[in-house]
């Protein structure tokens, strides 16, 4: 009996053991996640329209590319049209566009350390309550993606010209923005940060702006202007329109 009530309680020990040592790794997991996982992922998601406009400024200094300084220039009027739409509807006092009420408004805020975009679109519009329309991270990175990959559209020709290397890149930057973009939304979205129809009208408008900026680029200062790739450009006439291959007729001997 003492044998058997020895090894009950052994097994009541180690259980015992076992449990507290899954549940304090647990907590240890649950911890990690909360303290230094969470506000550096949220963080980064929140700065994703600064870090596409602020890295678009520096490359184009250091490179000193011509595309990516006019990239950087359509952003700034992405900004401004933003504003603008925001501020209409401020002065239409539209309906069901005002932000929701989320349960953690830190999460929704556009920066906890610094300044932002975000933060200087919201000092241009005034009243109670404040539209939600356009969803600035979402309409600013739909805006920038729809430039991007606009860009790379138009030169789909060259890009599979150059081999499949290139011609994959066109592919790889839809993949990689669709994930980025949705990541984004969903973020907003759980953390009611945006109700689902602002969010589906803002990635609209920044697509359609995106697409606009790019047409507008393109038409007023070449194609080199959104060659973001920098690759070579096909083209089919010199600069003073004539034909670029002129073919001979074959002399006589």
């Amino acid at each position: 009996m003492s044998s058997g009530t020895n090894s009950e309680k052994l097994l009541e020990k180690g259980t015992s053991f076992a449990y507290n040592s899954g549940s304090r790794f647990f907590d240890m997991i649950v911890n990690t996640y909360n303290y230094f996982i969470d506000p550096v992922l949220t963080e980064s998601i929140r700065l994703i329209p600064d870090s596409i406009f602020a890295g678009s400024i520096l490359l184009a200094l250091i490179t000193q590319s011509y595309s990516h300084g006019m990239f950087a220039l359509a952003l700034l009027e992405a900004f401004f049209i933003g504003q603008g739409l925001r501020a209409l509807m401020n002065y239409l006092d539209i309906q069901h566009t005002t932000a929701p009420s989320s349960e953690n408004p830190a999460k929704c805020y556009p920066s906890a350390w610094a300044p932002s975009l975000e933060n200087l679109l919201d000092l241009a519009t005034t009243g109670t309550p404040q539209s939600s329309f356009p969803s600035f991270p979402v309409f600013f990175i739909s805006t920038a993606i729809a430039y991007i990959l606009g860009g790379l559209y138009t030169q789909k020709q060259e890009l599979e010209a150059l081999g499949p290397d290139y011609s994959s890149r066109f592919y790889i930057g839809l993949i990689g923005s669709f994930l980025t973009l949705f990541a984004v939304m969903v973020y907003r979205l759980v953390n009611n940060c945006d109700g689902l129809g602002i969010i589906l009208l803002s990635l609209l408008f920044g697509s359609i702006t995106g697409l606009l900026l790019l047409y507008q680029n393109g038409y007023m200062f070449g194609r080199d202007a959104v060659n973001l790739t920098g690759i070579p450009l096909l083209r089919s006439r010199t600069k003073d329109g004539k034909p670029l291959y002129i073919c001979t007729t074959k002399g006589t001997l």
